[in-house]
């Protein structure tokens, strides 16, 4: 007698998390009432499902606190939300310090089978395993980072990310701030909210500067360790890990002498020096003119029509008493205007 094969039950689907905004509305719904309970909740509309999902989530975050089984006390916001925001960054902090490490894993996973065959130089033959070598420069530097920036794969992967991820401090894997140098081409500029990141760097304490003809996007750190984004033919993002023995020291060289080359960048509302008497908008201009952007990328990064901004450029060639853009550039430096 051939026996009949029961089928097991499917999995009823888990519900879904509980949008920040629902509890919001719960909770300012508990704060507007004196000595909330279930029936007076429900009362304001919000259904027996919903107290039952969005409940156990206040009682979690120590919004509110349970007094009998269907009646709560509410935590003052003052109390609660600087608590709960504060729980939040160390998990954050938390987060960022496992991804460092969770990276290097995966990132010594992907290239294990190819080390050995290019002796301490790792082809990196996607965006994410470029992004990721990145990481690992950065997370296993001690004290200092030196790092550029062309229009490459990487840099167009890292601009399209979440705002985070070109803002944060960079930090060591022991947590400690690192030294980091940053190096923007100039032909970066035009594109979406660069001047915002770049300003994020500053305020983050990096040093940033512009430059023309940045050959790559690269970094390396005092470890010994690189990275390039070669950026292929194509547009395929195809990269190199590199160790000191496999020519790190060349790729440092190359980024220092970028470095030499590049001007200083400093946040637009900050005089430069006490001789400084430029408006914020002139001394923008005047950094931008003098890393070499042009006149239409300006009027796009800082939403001035094009007319305004050649007007402006003329005033600051007449004011630093220069023929050419380079010229005012070199003029302004010497001066402590950038």
């Amino acid at each position: 007698m051939a026996r009949t094969r029961t089928k097991p039950s499917p999995t009823a689907p888990s519900p879904p998390e509980p949008l920040d905004d629902e509890i919001a509305a719960l909770y300012l719904a508990m704060l507007q009432i004196p000595d909330p309970t279930r029936d007076s909740l429900r009362a304001q509309g919000i259904s027996a499902g919903e107290l039952d999902r969005f409940l156990p989530v206040l009682e979690q975050r120590r919004m509110i606190q349970q007094v009998t089984a269907d009646s709560w006390n509410v935590v003052p916001p003052d109390v609660s939300m600087p608590a709960y925001a504060a729980e939040l960054e160390a998990r954050a902090r938390m987060l960022r310090t496992t991804s460092q490490a969770l990276s290097r894993v995966y990132l010594h996973s992907r290239s294990e089978r190819r080390t050995e065959a290019t002796s301490g130089a790792v082809l990196l033959e996607s965006v994410a395993d470029v992004s990721q070598a990145l990481h690992q420069v950065t997370s296993g530097a001690q004290e200092w980072v030196l790092s550029s920036r062309c229009d490459s794969p990487l840099a167009r992967y890292l601009l399209e990310a979440p705002r985070t991820v070109s803002t944060t401090p960079f930090l060591t894997s022991r947590g400690a701030s690192l030294q980091v140098r940053l190096i923007i081409d100039s032909l970066l500029l035009p594109s979406v909210d660069v001047l915002e990141i770049m300003q994020a760097r500053t305020d983050a304490g990096d040093d940033v500067r512009l430059t023309v003809g940045v050959p790559f996007t690269a970094a390396v750190n005092d470890q010994g360790l690189a990275m390039i984004d070669l950026g292929a033919d194509g547009g395929s993002p195809v990269g190199i890990l590199l160790d000191t023995e496999a020519g790190s020291g060349r790729v440092r060289a190359v980024l220092e002498f970028a470095w030499q080359l590049g001007t200083p960048w400093r946040p637009g509302t900050v005089p430069a020096s006490r001789a400084d008497r430029l408006e914020p908008r002139d001394r923008t201009i005047l950094r931008l003119m003098a890393g070499g952007v042009s006149d239409a990328a300006i009027a796009r990064q800082l939403s001035l029509s094009s007319r305004t901004v050649e007007r402006r450029v003329r005033v600051l060639l007449d004011r630093l008493n220069a023929t050419t853009r380079f010229q005012a550039g070199v003029l302004a430096a010497r001066q402590g205007l950038i």
